[in-house]
């Protein structure tokens, strides 16, 4: 089926004829190594919600593998930690090897001054 389809203004058309699958499928294989396939681990941050306070895990392919406990922060250092930056700063410091809290608290407390 050669058709032409033409919208209201011409601006643009598609072209039946011109559009086959073999040339998308070259250029798929071409864009995709099989040798080089590497899996990245997923790295987040998730806030959990307590009667009493929040903590937050860090999870690596959605399995928590580090808890924070927010009691352990003070109130202003919480409410950074609630922002963009202080997630980052969770999953980079994470990422850097940061392994208790107190690193935590000393990289949060840089980024208050």
């Amino acid at each position: 089926m050669n058709q032409r389809y033409v919208d209201e203004s011409d601006e643009f058309f598609i072209d039946d004829s011109k559009s086959s699958n073999q040339t998308n499928q070259r250029q798929d294989g071409g864009l995709f190594d099989d040798d080089r396939y590497v899996v990245h681990k997923l790295i987040s941050v998730r806030r959990v919600a307590l009667p009493n306070g929040e903590d937050w895990e860090i999870l690596v392919d959605k399995k928590p593998v580090m808890l924070l406990k927010g009691y352990r922060f003070s109130k202003k250092e919480r409410e950074f930690l609630h922002s963009a930056q202080g997630m980052l700063l969770m999953i980079r410091g994470f990422q850097s090897g940061w392994k208790t809290i107190s690193e935590f608290k000393r990289q949060v407390a840089k980024c208050l001054k």
